[in-house]
């Protein structure tokens, strides 16, 4: 290890005992809970231009596994410490997750890219399986990978590009990147043009003008039923959202080099992204880092069909056809669950008729392992109304 680097002894690698990061904190409604404490050691330092952690349990209490946690958005190493360290510790695991080598906003250097974000997983994966052979004298028996969000499309890239590496992946709202098919930069846009006009924020807009901009939401699109909720992610994430990976994307478009204004948030036409026009452009980008569907390890895939950012149809639903037009529907289940959003934070302040998401990925791990190391086939793809439904009785959740 380089002297940049810290590897330190823990009583609790849990975050009873390391402390709960912000970027952790704002994505789940409740922690899970932690039952006992889980010594060990932490590493943390830098692998690339990534900042990564790595946890490895004492010996003893090693479950002879390791996984890796792909973070969401640009979120920092430990971000993914609740949605799944504090889960995986107390199981046994060994643990990796890095920051892609993007947080906060890197990607608005146009000398950086999201090309980066798997090199850097690949890495730490290496990194994290050397350090786990080093420290108990056997290579780990299963590794998986689990992510959220963007996250998630690391999780289906990874298994996609390194499936020699892993028995399998969770992936959670995972974002579906294809030069073919309609992406973030082609439904944000039309996110923050048509909702103030559906919201009447001029008070000028008739029911007729206000209709239209309804079905094109639809269209582009989001859940009739998420509407009470369309108004939280036009604040929180649609404007800044296309800003942000539009200036990755499409750097030589004028308007994505400005700094961000929150007058955007009022008035966001300054954006309005005309993504038909620079279609080219979109696809020559994300073409390098596009997912590709052939999937020979499992993967389960879970979604909430109020997502109204990475929304059902255009990610979740459109990975899992192209994974299917790959011939490769065995090693893949989709669940769709009802009323979730994007992330179980959103629900802190408006919860609603949302249910959270979090108990149904923790069991999604549960099937992954039993279809990995038994072959237990998991649930059939399909809508999962209540987590009963869907977690066995034998399945004991610390997200319940």
């Amino acid at each position: 290890m380089s002297a940049n680097h810290s590897y330190r002894t823990v009583q609790d690698l849990t975050t009873r005992g390391i402390g709960v990061n912000a970027d952790a904190a704002s994505l789940v409604l409740k922690y899970p809970r932690v039952e006992k404490s889980v010594p060990g050691k932490q590493w943390a330092g830098q692998i690339g231009k990534a900042q990564a952690v790595v946890r490895l349990p004492d010996k003893e209490v090693w479950n002879g596994k390791l996984i890796i946690g792909a973070t969401p958005a640009v979120r920092n190493e430990f971000s993914m410490d609740l949605l799944l360290s504090d889960i995986v510790m107390q199981k046994g695991y060994a643990y990796a997750a890095c920051d892609k080598g993007t947080p906060k906003l890197v990607l608005r250097d146009p000398n950086r890219q999201m090309t980066e974000w798997i090199q850097h997983y690949h890495q730490l994966t290496l990194k994290a399986m050397e350090m786990v052979a080093s420290a108990y004298s056997a290579a780990p028996k299963y590794t998986y990978i689990a992510g959220v969000s963007n996250g998630g499309y690391i999780t289906r890239a990874m298994l996609e590009r390194y499936p020699e590496l892993f028995a399998g992946g969770v992936d959670w709202s995972g974002v579906f990147w294809h030069p073919k098919s309609p992406h973030l930069l082609t439904c944000l846009p039309e996110f923050i043009q048509e909702y103030p006009i559906f919201a009447n924020w001029r008070g000028d807009r008739t029911s007729h003008d206000r209709r239209i901009a309804y079905d094109k939401l639809l269209q582009a699109g989001l859940h009739p039923d998420s509407e009470p909720y369309w108004h939280q992610y036009f604040m929180t994430y649609w404007v800044f959202s296309l800003w942000l990976y539009g200036r990755n994307l499409d750097p030589d478009w004028e308007p994505f080099k400005m700094e961000w204004n929150n007058d955007w948030l009022r008035d966001p036409s300054p954006l309005i992204y005309p993504y038909q026009e620079r279609e080219d452009i979109l696809q020559e980008h994300i073409k390098k880092f596009a997912n590709d569907g052939h999937l020979t390890k499992p993967l389960l895939s879970v979604a909430g069909n109020w997502d109204c950012l990475i929304t059902f149809t255009y990610h979740a639903k459109a990975y899992n056809d192209m994974v299917e037009h790959e011939g490769c529907s065995k090693n893949h289940r989709l669940y769709e669950i009802p009323r979730g959003n994007h992330v179980d934070g959103l629900l802190k302040s408006n919860q609603g008729k949302q249910q959270t998401v979090h108990p149904y990925f923790e069991a999604a791990l549960y099937h992954l392992e039993k279809w990995a190391e038994r072959n237990i086939l998991p649930p059939e793809s399909g809508i999962y109304e209540t987590i009963e439904s869907f977690a066995p009785s034998e399945c004991r959740l610390f997200t319940k």
